[in-house]
Protein backbone atom coordinates (compact mmCIF):
# COMPACT_ATOMS: atom_id res chain seq x y z
CA UNK A 1 0.00 0.00 0.00
CA UNK A 2 2.63 2.66 1.21
CA UNK A 3 4.73 1.65 -1.79
CA UNK A 4 2.00 2.06 -4.87
CA UNK A 5 1.21 5.66 -2.75
CA UNK A 6 5.33 6.41 -2.75
CA UNK A 7 4.93 5.57 -6.58
CA UNK A 8 2.21 7.57 -7.59
CA UNK A 9 3.29 10.59 -5.27
CA UNK A 10 6.46 10.38 -7.41
CA UNK A 11 5.11 9.99 -10.74
CA UNK A 12 2.77 12.84 -9.65
CA UNK A 13 6.28 14.98 -8.93
CA UNK A 14 8.03 13.96 -12.16
CA UNK A 15 5.29 14.90 -14.44
CA UNK A 16 4.28 18.40 -12.79
CA UNK A 17 7.98 19.08 -13.16
CA UNK A 18 8.12 17.66 -16.40
CA UNK A 19 4.61 19.94 -17.52
CA UNK A 20 6.44 23.14 -15.70
CA UNK A 21 9.83 22.85 -17.35
CA UNK A 22 7.87 22.58 -20.69
CA UNK A 23 5.76 25.02 -20.01
CA UNK A 24 8.95 27.15 -19.26
CA UNK A 25 10.38 26.38 -22.08
CA UNK A 26 7.39 27.15 -24.71
CA UNK A 27 7.43 31.04 -22.93
CA UNK A 28 11.25 30.90 -23.63
CA UNK A 29 10.73 30.10 -26.93
CA UNK A 30 7.82 32.53 -28.27
CA UNK A 31 9.82 35.19 -26.20
CA UNK A 32 12.56 34.32 -28.42
CA UNK A 33 9.94 34.84 -31.19
CA UNK A 34 8.62 38.12 -29.88
CA UNK A 35 11.10 40.42 -28.85
CA UNK A 36 15.03 38.41 -29.83
CA UNK A 37 14.59 36.85 -33.64
CA UNK A 38 13.10 40.86 -34.62
CA UNK A 39 16.13 42.38 -33.12
CA UNK A 40 19.06 40.26 -34.77
CA UNK A 41 21.55 42.11 -36.89
CA UNK A 42 21.13 39.34 -39.75
CA UNK A 43 19.82 38.98 -43.52
CA UNK A 44 16.67 38.54 -43.68
CA UNK A 45 17.31 34.78 -45.12
CA UNK A 46 19.02 33.72 -42.00
CA UNK A 47 15.95 35.44 -39.92
CA UNK A 48 13.60 32.84 -41.73
CA UNK A 49 15.91 30.07 -40.88
CA UNK A 50 16.25 30.90 -37.81
CA UNK A 51 12.07 31.60 -37.01
CA UNK A 52 11.58 28.17 -38.98
CA UNK A 53 13.96 26.80 -36.04
CA UNK A 54 12.63 28.19 -33.33
CA UNK A 55 8.78 28.14 -34.73
CA UNK A 56 9.46 24.09 -35.03
CA UNK A 57 10.74 24.02 -31.33
CA UNK A 58 7.60 25.80 -30.38
CA UNK A 59 5.07 23.58 -31.86
CA UNK A 60 7.27 20.51 -30.25
CA UNK A 61 7.12 21.96 -26.90
CA UNK A 62 3.36 22.96 -27.38
CA UNK A 63 2.34 19.07 -28.36
CA UNK A 64 4.46 18.15 -25.31
CA UNK A 65 2.21 20.20 -23.40
CA UNK A 66 -1.11 17.77 -24.43
CA UNK A 67 0.73 14.93 -23.23
CA UNK A 68 -1.01 14.46 -20.37
CA UNK A 69 -4.39 14.38 -22.42
CA UNK A 70 -5.16 12.23 -25.22
CA UNK A 71 -7.59 14.06 -27.02
CA UNK A 72 -5.79 17.75 -27.09
CA UNK A 73 -2.47 15.52 -27.90
CA UNK A 74 -4.14 14.03 -30.85
CA UNK A 75 -5.61 17.71 -32.12
CA UNK A 76 -2.15 18.91 -31.43
CA UNK A 77 0.26 16.53 -33.06
CA UNK A 78 -2.78 16.73 -36.07
CA UNK A 79 -2.11 20.53 -36.43
CA UNK A 80 1.84 20.43 -35.66
CA UNK A 81 2.82 18.24 -38.39
CA UNK A 82 1.53 19.81 -41.62
CA UNK A 83 2.38 22.88 -40.13
CA UNK A 84 6.00 21.84 -40.06
CA UNK A 85 5.53 19.89 -43.41
CA UNK A 86 4.59 22.89 -45.00
CA UNK A 87 7.18 25.71 -43.09
CA UNK A 88 9.89 23.65 -44.30
CA UNK A 89 8.56 22.95 -47.80
CA UNK A 90 8.38 26.41 -48.02
CA UNK A 91 11.62 26.89 -46.85
CA UNK A 92 13.40 24.57 -49.46
CA UNK A 93 11.02 25.54 -52.81
CA UNK A 94 9.28 29.20 -52.26
CA UNK A 95 6.31 29.65 -53.59
CA UNK A 96 3.14 31.39 -53.62
CA UNK A 97 1.07 28.12 -52.94
CA UNK A 98 3.62 27.24 -50.27
CA UNK A 99 4.15 29.71 -48.48
CA UNK A 100 0.73 30.57 -48.23
CA UNK A 101 -0.04 26.96 -47.28
CA UNK A 102 2.62 27.30 -44.95
CA UNK A 103 0.95 30.36 -43.19
CA UNK A 104 -2.19 28.57 -43.19
CA UNK A 105 -1.32 25.76 -41.84
CA UNK A 106 1.27 27.77 -39.11
CA UNK A 107 -1.99 29.80 -38.05
CA UNK A 108 -4.08 26.58 -37.73
CA UNK A 109 -1.18 25.45 -35.58
CA UNK A 110 -0.69 27.75 -33.22
CA UNK A 111 -4.95 28.61 -32.64
CA UNK A 112 -4.38 24.68 -31.92
CA UNK A 113 -2.02 25.08 -28.99
CA UNK A 114 -3.52 28.38 -28.20
CA UNK A 115 -6.47 26.12 -27.56
CA UNK A 116 -4.49 23.33 -25.34
CA UNK A 117 -3.63 25.55 -22.76
CA UNK A 118 -6.79 27.21 -22.53
CA UNK A 119 -8.07 23.72 -21.87
CA UNK A 120 -5.04 23.52 -19.11
CA UNK A 121 -5.38 26.64 -17.59
CA UNK A 122 -9.36 26.41 -16.83
CA UNK A 123 -9.28 22.52 -16.10
CA UNK A 124 -10.56 22.43 -12.30
CA UNK A 125 -8.45 22.72 -9.55
CA UNK A 126 -6.35 25.08 -7.67
CA UNK A 127 -4.65 28.28 -9.45
CA UNK A 128 -1.43 27.98 -9.59
CA UNK A 129 1.67 30.19 -10.67
CA UNK A 130 1.66 27.44 -14.28
CA UNK A 131 -1.84 28.35 -14.97
CA UNK A 132 -0.76 32.27 -14.86
CA UNK A 133 2.48 31.10 -17.45
CA UNK A 134 -0.05 29.14 -19.74
CA UNK A 135 -2.34 32.13 -19.54
CA UNK A 136 0.87 34.63 -20.71
CA UNK A 137 2.04 32.01 -23.05
CA UNK A 138 -1.76 32.41 -24.88
CA UNK A 139 -1.40 35.94 -24.91
CA UNK A 140 2.20 35.23 -27.03
CA UNK A 141 0.01 33.37 -28.96
CA UNK A 142 -2.54 35.69 -30.19
CA UNK A 143 0.10 37.66 -31.52
CA UNK A 144 1.95 35.27 -33.55
CA UNK A 145 -1.84 34.06 -34.62
CA UNK A 146 -2.74 37.45 -36.21
CA UNK A 147 1.12 37.89 -37.35
CA UNK A 148 0.31 34.72 -39.90
CA UNK A 149 -3.17 36.31 -40.81
CA UNK A 150 -1.66 39.42 -41.72
CA UNK A 151 1.00 37.79 -43.58
CA UNK A 152 -1.75 35.82 -45.20
CA UNK A 153 -4.22 38.78 -45.89
CA UNK A 154 -1.04 40.32 -47.63
CA UNK A 155 -0.42 37.05 -49.39
CA UNK A 156 -3.46 37.80 -50.94
CA UNK A 157 -3.54 41.65 -51.35
CA UNK A 158 -0.67 43.33 -51.78
CA UNK A 159 -2.06 46.89 -51.11
CA UNK A 160 -3.51 45.42 -48.03
CA UNK A 161 -1.08 47.47 -46.08
CA UNK A 162 0.94 50.76 -46.07
CA UNK A 163 3.79 51.05 -44.48
CA UNK A 164 6.14 54.64 -44.15
CA UNK A 165 9.41 52.61 -44.57
CA UNK A 166 8.35 50.49 -48.16
CA UNK A 167 6.30 46.96 -48.48
CA UNK A 168 5.91 44.84 -45.37
CA UNK A 169 7.22 41.47 -46.40
CA UNK A 170 9.47 40.28 -43.39
CA UNK A 171 7.32 37.75 -40.86
CA UNK A 172 9.34 39.54 -37.75
CA UNK A 173 7.68 42.80 -39.41
CA UNK A 174 4.20 41.38 -38.74
CA UNK A 175 5.23 40.13 -35.78
CA UNK A 176 5.74 43.97 -34.68
CA UNK A 177 2.37 45.22 -36.31
CA UNK A 178 0.63 42.38 -34.69
CA UNK A 179 1.90 42.99 -30.84
CA UNK A 180 1.55 46.91 -31.94
CA UNK A 181 -1.91 46.37 -32.19
CA UNK A 182 -2.83 43.37 -29.75
CA UNK A 183 -1.38 45.66 -26.95
CA UNK A 184 -3.29 49.10 -28.88
CA UNK A 185 -0.13 50.73 -28.90
CA UNK A 186 -0.55 52.02 -32.36
CA UNK A 187 2.41 54.07 -33.77
CA UNK A 188 1.10 54.67 -36.88
CA UNK A 189 4.26 53.77 -39.22
CA UNK A 190 2.26 50.33 -40.47
CA UNK A 191 -1.51 51.01 -41.56
CA UNK A 192 -4.00 48.67 -42.48
CA UNK A 193 -6.24 49.69 -45.64
CA UNK A 194 -8.23 46.57 -46.66
CA UNK A 195 -11.23 45.98 -45.47
CA UNK A 196 -9.88 42.54 -44.42
CA UNK A 197 -6.90 44.08 -42.75
CA UNK A 198 -8.72 46.82 -40.80
CA UNK A 199 -11.25 43.84 -39.41
CA UNK A 200 -8.34 41.64 -38.51
CA UNK A 201 -6.45 44.96 -36.98
CA UNK A 202 -10.14 45.44 -35.15
CA UNK A 203 -10.76 41.80 -33.62
CA UNK A 204 -6.86 41.44 -32.22
CA UNK A 205 -7.36 44.99 -30.45
CA UNK A 206 -10.31 44.06 -28.53
CA UNK A 207 -9.10 40.67 -28.27
CA UNK A 208 -5.98 41.61 -26.38
CA UNK A 209 -7.62 43.79 -24.33
CA UNK A 210 -10.00 41.19 -23.08
CA UNK A 211 -7.63 38.91 -22.51
CA UNK A 212 -5.15 41.53 -20.55
CA UNK A 213 -8.59 40.80 -17.97
CA UNK A 214 -8.46 37.37 -17.59
CA UNK A 215 -4.87 37.21 -16.87
CA UNK A 216 -5.04 39.60 -14.41
CA UNK A 217 -8.08 37.84 -12.71
CA UNK A 218 -5.94 34.86 -12.42
CA UNK A 219 -3.01 36.43 -10.65
CA UNK A 220 -5.06 38.14 -8.56
CA UNK A 221 -6.67 34.10 -7.70
CA UNK A 222 -3.45 33.19 -7.66
CA UNK A 223 -2.54 35.63 -5.26
CA UNK A 224 -5.65 35.09 -3.19
CA UNK A 225 -4.80 31.49 -3.01
CA UNK A 226 -1.67 31.64 -1.75
CA UNK A 227 -1.77 33.83 0.63
CA UNK A 228 -4.89 31.66 1.85
CA UNK A 229 -2.50 28.86 2.17
CA UNK A 230 0.05 30.67 4.03
CA UNK A 231 -2.74 32.11 6.18
CA UNK A 232 -3.76 27.74 6.47
CA UNK A 233 -0.21 27.52 7.52
CA UNK A 234 0.74 29.91 9.92
CA UNK A 235 -3.04 29.44 11.93
CA UNK A 236 -1.71 25.67 12.37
Amino acid sequence: MHTAVHRKARTFIVETWQSQANLSLFLVLLAITVFVLPALPVKTERIALYGNVVYSLILISGVAIASGRRRLLEAAICAALPALAMRWAAWLRANYATLIWAEAFSLLAVAVIAWVLLAQIFRGGAIDMARVQGAVAVYLLLGAADAFAYQIDWFANPAAFDSNEGPVKSFVDWIYFSFCTLSTLGYGDIVPTSRMSRSLAIGEAITGQMYLLTIARLVAMQVSGAAETNGTGRNR
